[in-house]
């Protein structure tokens, strides 16, 4: 009787460990599922990068006009082009900025979706990673108009520019290698410097990329691109190899981007035409046409606002100060005074840049750019109209005031009603003058980056290196002068008339 428990718990044991171990046993015999497979998520990469709602995109950022960075955002041809893909994904691109020696290894390790930075497709990463083809690029001669550098052998006795490192650089050396005597070679750090060497006469000729060789033509017509110096190589959009239903999607989306017309836009925005075809650079005129006179207007919008709105606040404010300047209280003449001094002895530009950037640290007042700009531009303007107004006054005969207080008017009717009616039309020339400068020094506002007419022109100049844009900001700063100067005549031929 005693041994039959002992024997019931040995069997209740036994059966505990036999159910344990059995399900383990049929778990280990039945196939994997997809699901249960590490680093794989049911559906596949593009279910993925759509329920996410966004495609991340590696660049490298330090190849324009491919990829460079702007004001901080990544900017150029393949950015353009991975936020086409994306749309026709239904997602956004998001750009990483990789530094490009560590690049492929950020996309095989799952950091980014894909990269899209130029990458040449060569049969050591096509063992890593998949490509969709979407260029083919070559190195190109670039040199200044006059001069037909064609062919490797006409390179002989010239001085070529390159940059460091680069297969330009590589491909130079293996020609004075094989016989071809080339002046000098000049290696410089980017294309930048490569170009202004070109254009300095430091240098005759630039083998660069073709992309590149494109982008600096279309900013600057004085530079041609004159032949090719290496067979087209492609380039391509870099894929995990697992991520098959991503790649061919992004094929078909690019597929799509080539058969409505997007790519040739793409080609036409960032180098002046499609790679592997000559190239037109774009004259005075048509450039003027295309490019400048669009954001010229715009910022022409923008002066003029500032000009009509702080030469409308200053004129009032102007007034008060001067009646102010010429009141009959000390007190009040006093801070008139004070106020045009301060104003009138300090550089407007001084001014502005405390109402924009010391006034929210001093007072806690924050201005947004336009209305620092008003503020700035009115206040400064006000000082001076003030003396204006007040020479005005002072110049009317004083038996004008003595007379109309002798018919009983107070002081300050007697200014309403004779004084001030008499000053209008001697205030117009010096006024018009005021406001003539005023539309000038509106300039200034460039400094807290408000897009006004010469901000918008130095912008147009540095990014496209075409200095002569500079012309259309004097055309527009002149037509706003002449504009208030006619107005002025006509206003003062109507006065007369009248017999004011």
């Amino acid at each position: 009787m005693a041994k039959r428990p002992l024997k019931c718990w040995s069997l209740a044991i036994g059966c505990l460990l036999l159910g344990l171990l059995l399900p383990g046993r049929s778990a280990a015999d039945e196939p994997r599922s997809e699901s249960a497979v590490p680093g794989v998520t049911p559906g596949g990469a593009l279910a993925r990068i759509q329920a996410a709602g966004v495609l991340r995109v590696a660049i490298d950022a330090t190849y324009p006009p491919m990829e460079f960075l702007e004001k901080g955002q990544p900017v150029g041809f393949d950015v353009d082009l991975a936020r086409e893909i994306a749309r026709r994904l239904g997602v956004t691109a998001q750009f990483i900025v990789m530094d490009w020696d560590g690049i492929l290894a950020g996309l095989t390790s799952g950091r980014y979706d894909i990269i899209l930075s130029s990458m040449n497709i060569t049969p050591a990463r096509q063992q890593q990673v998949d490509f969709v083809e979407y260029a083919r690029m070559s190195q190109v001669f670039v040199t200044t108009r006059g001069r037909n550098i064609r062919t490797e052998q006409e390179l002989a006795g010239h001085r070529v520019a390159v940059q460091t490192n680069t297969t330009s650089q590589r491909w130079v050396e293996q020609l004075q290698q094989r016989g071809v005597a080339v002046r000098e070679i000049r290696p410089f750090p980017g294309a930048t410097e490569c170009f202004a060497a070109v254009q300095s006469g430091q240098a005759d000729v630039i083998v660069i990329d073709e992309p590149v060789g494109r982008f600096f033509s279309r900013r600057d017509d004085s530079f041609v691109i004159t032949g090719q110096a290496l067979e087209p190589e492609p380039i391509g959009i870099a894929i995990n190899k697992q991520d098959s239903d991503l790649t061919a999607a992004i094929s078909r989306a690019f597929e799509d981007i080539q058969r409505t017309g997007q790519l040739k836009q793409l080609s036409e925005r960032w180098f002046g035409g499609e790679l592997g075809q000559a190239i037109k650079p774009q004259g005075f005129w048509s450039f003027s046409r295309e490019v400048v006179l669009p954001r010229v207007l715009q910022g022409l919008g923008v002066t003029l606002q500032l000009t009509l709105g702080s030469g409308a606040l200053g004129i009032v404010l102007g007034l008060l100060v001067a009646l102010a300047r010429i009141s009959r209280r000390r007190g009040v003449r006093g801070v008139a005074l004070a106020y045009i001094t301060l104003f009138r002895g300090t550089p407007l530009l001084l001014q502005l840049l405390f109402i924009f950037f010391a006034l929210p640290l001093l007072a806690g007042v924050r201005l947004g750019p336009m209305a620092a700009g008003l503020t700035a531009l009115s206040l400064n303007a006000a000082a001076y109209i003030a003396e204006i107004f007040r020479a005005a006054i002072e110049s009317i005969d004083k038996g004008q005031m003595e007379a109309a207080r002798a018919l009983g008017m107070s002081h300050d009717l007697a200014m309403r009603r004779v004084i001030l009616p008499q000053t209008f039309r001697r205030l117009i020339p010096p006024l018009v003058n005021e406001l003539a400068a005023l539309s000038k020094d509106t300039s200034l506002v460039m400094v807290i980056a408000l897009p006004e007419m010469l901000y918008e022109t130095k912008q147009l100049a540095g990014t496209y290196l075409r200095p002569e844009v500079y012309a259309w900001a004097a055309v527009g700063y002149l037509i706003i002068v002449v504009t208030l100067s006619a107005l002025a005549q006509r206003l003062e031929r109507r006065l007369e008339a009248r017999g004011t």
